[in-house]
């Protein structure tokens, strides 16, 4: 696994997901565990490049991805669906 993000960066990330749900009506994974990887995933992706990008995607330039919007948290499937998958 690689390297464990910083702690601020993971509660920073617990709050926006618990707030963002409630703002929209979004869900997370009922799949015990899931939230708790995306969460540590989307604060590495803070701690990496400052923007948290959706850790379920593999991204060849995560610098170029950001530019896109389409990935960053909560990405397009998110907004659509109101559920991480």
């Amino acid at each position: 696994m690689p390297d464990q993000p910083d702690e601020k960066s993971v509660q920073r990330m617990r709050l926006f997901v618990e707030r963002y749900c409630e703002k929209s009506g979004s869900h997370v994974s009922p799949v015990e565990g899931v939230t708790e990887q995306v969460i540590l995933g989307l604060a590495r992706n803070i701690d990496e490049v400052g923007r948290p990008l959706c850790p379920c995607r593999f991204y060849p330039d995560k610098e170029e991805e950001i530019k896109h919007r389409t990935w960053i948290c909560p990405c397009d499937d998110m907004q659509i669906y109101k559920c991480c998958h």
